[in-house]
């Protein structure tokens, strides 16, 4: 009996603690459901192009509806403002060169009169005269053949004081515009758009004619082309849109603000169905006024982002960045 007891509590012990450890094993099925029970539940990830309309305005978000614009075909060139001085004394020559003439002439015709009249005037003052107009004659023709050949008729036509006047004031700038190899401008072409590269502002220009000179690297149909009313550097690079040939097409305009660079691609930011936007891959067209056609986006149905969409794409690339992009 005595050798029993003792057993019987040490079995009893190890019972005990057998059960302990089974009830408070980390693989137990109630500790399972306590830690399950007290770890935190894990929220969604939030989409950063899902703006509802509070939200929107809360953020200063501004929508804008694209419009539609039928353009005529325009073509791109390049072209690059002249120095006017050499036209300025190369037409002053030959201005000069006429004025010489008209002087000869009344001269000739003075003592042709006179010798006429037979009132002290030889024979040989009238043929001194006549040989001085004939060399006077021929002296303007040879500048004004250069004129032409350099700088165009319609340019030689231009007043040479009224020009010079302009040019010496800033008030006129003078430049060549060349037109690439395959590109072919409108029949008749008259006015042209001219602006700096880099900058947005478009000038008026009217065109003179073909340039009897043309860049060598183009190799392309080259025009002389004049802009009154503004002064630009000499030798500044411009980019030119002329008339070209062909049918008019339709397409969509956007706010210049609605667009967005990353990447070395232009991006603007859709609103699509349940307040969502999309970004949208485009391509830029032709600037008009505070808008720029595109393609890529091809109606004019949805809300494009013209306000913020900065400020949203930082948001997405924080948040992964592929969502909504296309």
């Amino acid at each position: 009996m005595k050798k029993i007891l003792p057993s019987l509590l040490a079995g009893l012990t190890i019972g005990v603690v057998a059960t302990w450890l089974v009830q408070h094993s980390p693989s137990s099925p109630e500790n399972a459901k306590a830690d399950a029970a007290s770890a935190p539940v894990a929220k969604p990830k939030e989409n950063p192009l899902h703006v509802p309309p509070p939200k929107r305005t809360a953020l200063g978000m501004v929508l804008a509806k694209p419009t539609t614009a039928t353009l005529s075909p325009e073509i791109n060139a390049y072209g690059r403002v002249l120095d006017p001085a050499p036209f300025i004394t190369l037409s002053a020559e030959a201005e000069t060169a006429r004025l010489a003439v008209d002087a000869s002439a009344r001269e000739l015709a003075r003592l042709e009169k006179l010798f006429a009249a037979d009132v002290n005037t030889s024979a040989q003052s009238v043929e001194t005269a006549s040989a001085a107009l004939a060399r006077d004659r021929t002296a303007a023709a040879a500048t004004r053949a250069r004129l032409i050949a350099t700088w165009g008729r319609r340019l030689a036509d231009v007043s040479p004081s009224l020009f010079a006047a302009g040019a010496l004031d800033h008030e006129t700038t003078l430049l060549r515009v060349d037109v690439l190899p395959g590109d072919t401008p409108a029949s008749a072409l008259k006015n042209i758009q001219v602006g700096l590269l880099g900058g947005t502002e478009m000038l008026d220009a009217e065109v003179l004619g073909p340039s009897p000179v043309s860049d060598l690297q183009f190799q392309g149909t080259s025009y002389l082309a004049l802009v009154p009313g503004h002064t630009l550097a000499t030798g500044a690079a411009l980019r030119v849109t002329l008339p070209g040939i062909g049918e008019n097409v339709t397409t969509v305009v956007v706010p210049r603000s609605a667009i967005l660079y990353h990447e070395g691609s232009t991006w603007l930011y859709v609103l699509e169905e349940e307040d969502t936007f999309e970004r949208k891959l485009v391509v830029l067209g032709r600037s008009l006024g505070d808008g720029v056609a595109i393609t890529g986006v091809t109606d004019d149905a949805h809300q494009v982002l013209t306000t913020g969409a900065q400020q949203l794409l930082s948001a997405e690339l924080q948040a992964g960045g592929a969502a909504g992009e296309s």
